[in-house]
């Protein structure tokens, strides 16, 4: 391969480094800050989750310089630690936004690196905001390079394109140039990883979690002089190739700069897997408009595409976590409670008389005439009335994105329980000010209410 041809990964690399931050859209940067809230919100709804909690306690058990917080928790540990534990947090719901070409979950590992990074340097917001901005870009068009074929063989593209996105927001933070940010690329290349046989266990968030952390180290490593293969992602042995019997080079730098892959990236209004909103979507309004209780249904027919069947037909999920990844669960509380978020996703729930009566008369059905954001929900009542209804563009999708204010509702219905109702209103007006914002300090000491001051630099 020739030393003077740039490799679609270079084109990468130049675009993160070198891209000028006056360049960036002002509708990139808008859809970006909601993804930056809409994160930070389901990582502190998750604070006290059990995958959290253990990994906090061993994070305090093993230390670590204090150089960054953890959105939510009284703690101060190496930046790393912060990522990883930020990173699970982000993820650990099932409540993160998504890349629906690639299925990624883009902004978790994005921000649960960047932004431990931004305040052990002092950054300012705006430069915060550009770094999650290449990062998420970055992540997104890895995962499309790496093609279909990668996430088919069982590949967590989460953990593996997610690790990229994270070392390439931290390399725009630390203001590596083009050759040092190939480097941290290839160096992320090498250690992404997570497999999907993990689904519906604790150690799924943690591939968003290592993806993070990893990312930090790969741009520390490349900034302190620390190489990698110039071929980490193109070479016959190179991540594309290994974790791919399909890969597309040329997404990595097809249209940078004119193509943005945010505007692809839903948020989520459900916390579970993203195959399943169109279903849920086509159940609550199914109950909404026939007004009936759960006891007059006789039975539930979802037609589905066929990744909800791969993914998430669990038929008898014994817990909250393993109910994320049970379509009919999902359709279940969705009719009984008339949503499917965090506080609907609990082994109580799950295990509950009346959801389990008609989870088990929902009979769910693969349609290959169905997109991945389509389903139909067909419900037969006792008295042998029907009613029917076809969602083609789920809920949070590019093509049905959630408004402002379902976003802050949805950020208060997490946020709100654990910070409080003022400390919700102030994040929110952060994030929204931060392209003019010197500072993350007056956010870093909101998100972290019980230190206050303690972070002050």
């Amino acid at each position: 391969m020739s030393e003077n041809h740039r490799l679609p990964s270079e084109e990468l690399a130049a675009f993160v480094a070198g891209y000028p931050y006056e360049s960036i859209p002002q509708s990139v940067l808008r859809e970006n800050r909601r993804r930056i809230l809409d994160t930070l919100g389901v990582a502190i709804g998750a604070r006290e989750a059990r995958p959290v909690e253990i990994l906090l306690e061993l994070t305090h058990e093993l230390g670590g310089n204090p150089q960054a917080g953890v959105p939510g928790h009284d703690l101060e540990t190496s930046v790393t630690n912060a990522a990883r534990l930020f990173g699970v947090m982000s993820h650990v719901l099932d409540f993160d936004d998504t890349h629906l070409p690639t299925i990624l979950h883009p902004s978790g590992p994005t921000l649960a690196a960047a932004l431990p990074l931004a305040e052990h340097q002092g950054t300012s917001g705006r430069d915060l905001l550009a770094a999650f901005t290449f990062g998420v870009e970055a992540g997104c068009r890895t995962a499309l390079a790496l093609g279909s074929a990668h996430y088919d063989v069982g590949w967590h593209v989460t953990g593996t394109a997610g690790t990229v996105a994270a070392s390439a927001a931290c390399a725009r933070l630390l203001g590596l140039d083009e050759r040092a940010t190939h480097n941290a690329l290839s160096i992320a290349a090498t250690e992404a990883a997570g497999q999907r046989v993990q689904f519906g266990a604790m150690t799924k968030s943690l591939h968003t979690g290592n993806a993070a952390a990893n990312g930090v180290l790969a741009a520390l490593l490349a900034g302190n002089g620390y190489t990698a293969s110039r071929e980490g992602f193109e070479g016959t042995r190179g991540l594309l190739n290994v974790a791919s019997t399909g890969p597309y080079p040329e997404a990595l730098w097809d249209a940078l700069g004119e193509r943005w892959e945010t505007f692809r990236v839903g948020i989520k209004p459900y916390s579970c897997g993203v195959v399943t909103h169109p279903a849920i979507d086509a159940v609550r309004a199914l109950a909404r408009s026939t007004g009936a209780p759960a006891g007059e249904v006789e039975w539930i027919e979802l037609g589905v595409h066929p990744l909800v069947m791969e993914l998430t037909n669990k038929r008898e999920p014994r817990t909250g976590l393993e109910g994320k990844f049970s379509i009919a669960f999902a359709g279940a509380i969705s009719w009984i409670e008339g949503t499917a978020r965090h506080k609907q996703f609990t082994d109580e729930k799950v295990n509950r008389p009346d959801v389990k009566e008609l989870r088990d008369r929902i009979l769910v059905v693969e349609d290959r005439s169905l997109g991945q954001t389509e389903a139909k929900a067909t419900v037969t009542f006792n008295s042998g009335e029907t009613s029917t209804e076809h969602v083609r563009h789920a809920t949070g999708t590019p093509e049905n994105s959630i408004s402002d204010e379902e976003l802050r509702e949805k950020f208060a219905d997490l946020v709100e329980p654990e910070l409080g109702e003022g400390a919700a209103r102030r994040v929110i007006s952060l994030v929204d000010g931060l392209p003019e914002s010197d500072s993350l300090q007056p956010l870093l000491d909101v998100l972290a209410p019980a230190v206050e001051g303690s972070r002050k630099r």
